[in-house]
């Protein structure tokens, strides 16, 4: 889809340039709304699965859910990959982060207040931590600054074990959980094989989303001279992460706050460990901004606050408030230096 993107457009970066911006814009809207859409699918019908087995709700946030609304970012980050914009790939990942804790959540909370009460496991939350200071000290501390294979299969090998132990949690209370999951009222009547029908569907959507917007941001960051990593921090993030808005809204209007918890943690920790292992592998992936560690400095900040008030803090519109207003002056502050 990048290629024939290239090749179908570059005559109009000769001959319109104005065009050509145009097209780069829409090529990200494209992009944005495929990714969404099929972030949206495969959520539902992955989450319906899980829900049918008698899977409990905070490890279908954890496990499912988190896999599925992170698809755009590992999409993106291979489409990155693949078309030479690696750039991207750093700030995507922790722009990501970023934004399910300050934006996703911030808003989440002006629409109701959350009780973390027992929602998400210590466990979950030392993982979290233990990962995040992990990924952002190798990256700052490394001679190299960058990902590359040993470090992403370490990665991958975390995420892997991950899986494992929740997948065999979630099976021993299979038994216990199955009646209560079967009985939930947003479970849909969908069969088998249409929602296997709509993961494919699902799949074909991010595929082709990812590339498009892509190609919009690797193109309008190069028009602009501003770096890929800052592009791929913000914009490429919040539209990689709507997935996660999405089902975050819906969930915290039906009340469901262990799984809107348990979706961010999981998302989170399948970003670092699940895209960054990938695009590891097939990288190297470097920092290409001046300053990386304030992007590494906003994550740790966020992933302190969000890891403290999960440990049974009430919250409500002032903390949605200062997690919004952590996340704008993380943008504003790695825009001004880094651009």
């Amino acid at each position: 889809m990048y290629h024939f993107l290239t090749n179908l457009c570059s005559p109009f970066q000769v001959e319109s340039p104005t065009l050509f911006i145009g097209v780069l814009i829409l090529s990200m809207v494209v992009g944005f709304y495929c990714l969404t859409k099929g972030g949206d699918l495969l959520s539902d019908h992955c989450s319906n699965f899980a829900k049918i087995l008698g899977v409990p709700n905070v490890v279908v946030g954890l496990t499912v859910v988190s896999i599925a609304t992170s698809a755009p970012e590992l999409f993106t980050s291979i489409a990155a990959i693949t078309s030479g914009a690696k750039g991207l790939i750093l700030g995507n990942i922790i722009g990501s982060n970023i934004a399910n804790i300050g934006l996703i959540l911030g808003i989440s909370l002006f629409i109701s207040p959350i009780n973390t009460k027992n929602a998400v496991s210590n466990t979950q939350r030392s993982l979290l931590l233990i990962l995040s200071f992990s990924f952002t000290g190798y990256l700052f501390f490394h001679p190299s600054h960058s990902l590359s294979t040993l470090p992403g299969t370490c990665l991958l090998i975390f995420i892997a074990s991950y899986l494992l132990f929740l997948t065999k949690s979630a099976l021993q209370n299979r038994g216990v959980r199955k009646k209560d999951s079967l009985d939930e009222e947003d479970i849909k009547p969908t069969s088998i094989l249409l929602s296997c029908t709509m993961i494919l569907i699902a799949t074909a959507a991010l595929w082709a989303g990812s590339d498009t917007l892509v190609f919009g941001a690797k193109n309008l960051a190069t028009l602009a001279g501003v770096p890929e990593e800052l592009v791929g921090f913000t914009l490429v993030a919040i539209g990689t992460s709507l997935p996660e808005l999405a089902a975050s809204i819906s969930l915290v209007k039906k009340g469901e706050f262990s799984m809107l918890l348990g979706n961010i943690v999981g998302s989170n920790i399948f970003n670092i460990a699940l895209v960054g292992g990938v695009a590891g592998i097939l990288g190297p992936i470097t920092a290409t901004t001046t300053y990386p560690w304030i992007d590494y400095l906003s994550l740790l900040l966020l992933t302190g606050i969000f890891a403290f008030w999960l440990r049974g803090k009430q919250l409500n519109k002032i903390h949605g408030t200062m997690l919004l207003t952590v996340y704008l002056a993380a943008s504003l502050f790695t825009w001004t230096f880094n651009s």
